[in-house]
């Protein structure tokens, strides 16, 4: 099993994929990633549990947990970017797992010029997602898991003009042992915005739907000892032409107790982390995660800072 999985993996990353066919669609702020200890890694958690944010990458992870937790996180992005998420999961026995998030991200002080190139003030648009995640063991290691989500957007015009929209996120996580994990998600299952512009362009508004692209994601999680290896594909489509591909890897290594170090592979962009899990109220009840993220050239870097909080 050891050799196979090593196998594999080597082909996976010899392997040129891009999503970059997919990044101008809508639902981009979803897709950038959460939690520094998963960003750490590469951000491939289809198989993995997060504890900061378990149903982000997976629904069927909350059946799962052990614990209740409660997470808040902050990017440190550049361009005038910004993106914080908070959520808070618990058990529900004698199987069952929920969750509940939100990821808000946008731009500020944008620069607003009118045709004379005067300055007109500052704008921001922003983003909004809420997830609703249930789980349940199904059979001993095997859980089947579900994600509601509700989404909504503001950009700055004439008047502000607003998009709502809905999506639903289907998982299987499959638990073979302690050292080997398997995951298997379809993400953004008939998302989309729904637009109207009618307030603002008056006869030329119209409504329209901006829709997300679909994603199936398949990925691992292998444990020889000390070390964390995880990894997943993901599959993008959008409409009947336009698809992508994306590889994620990476691994935990821990060298002493209660501390992690971290790297991984985003689509063969490099990430590199730390955590620290120490005693707040109970014994190792406490995590704290850095994620050091290289972005593309003229993007900058990223610094993603998690707190979770299990009780």
């Amino acid at each position: 099993m050891k050799g196979r999985l090593t196998v594999a993996l080597f082909i996976l990353l010899l392997q040129t994929v891009s999503a970059e066919g997919i990044a101008g669609y809508a639902g981009s702020f979803l897709r950038f990633g959460t939690t520094a200890y998963s960003m750490a890694m590469g951000g491939g958690f289809t198989a993995a549990i997060d504890p900061g944010f378990p149903g982000y990458h997976n629904p069927a992870a909350v059946a799962f947990l052990d614990k209740r937790s409660g997470s808040v996180l902050h990017h440190f992005l550049p361009l005038d970017r910004y993106l914080v998420s908070a959520s808070f999961s618990t058990k529900l026995p004698p199987t069952g797992g929920l969750g509940i998030g939100i990821v808000n991200a946008g731009v500020d002080k944008i620069d607003g010029r009118n045709a004379a190139g005067h300055q007109t003030g500052t704008f921001l648009t922003e983003e909004y997602g809420v997830y609703v995640s249930f789980a349940n063991e199904l059979v001993s290691g095997l859980s089947l898991g579900v994600n509601v989500k509700m989404f909504y957007q503001t950009l700055p015009m004439e008047g502000t003009v607003s998009g709502k929209g809905t999506g639903v996120d289907a998982g299987i996580l499959y638990r073979r042992s302690k050292n080997f994990e398997m995951g298997l998600v379809i993400q953004d299952w008939d998302a989309a915005y729904a637009w109207n512009t009618g307030d603002v362009f008056e006869e030329k508004g119209s409504t329209y739907e901006d829709r997300f692209p679909l994603q199936v994601r398949a990925g691992f999680v292998y444990r020889p000892g000390s070390i964390d290896v995880i990894g997943d594909y993901t599959y993008f489509r959008v409409g009947e032409h336009v698809s992508a591909h994306r590889l994620r890897a990476g691994g935990e290594y821990r060298p002493i107790e209660r501390v992690a170090v971290r790297a991984g592979m985003n689509n063969f962009s490099p990430t590199v982390g730390l955590g620290l899990n120490y005693t707040l109220l109970q014994r190792d009840d406490a995590y704290v995660d850095y994620a050091f993220i290289l972005g593309r050239r003229g993007e900058g870097l990223t610094h993603v800072f998690t707190y979770v909080l299990t009780f």
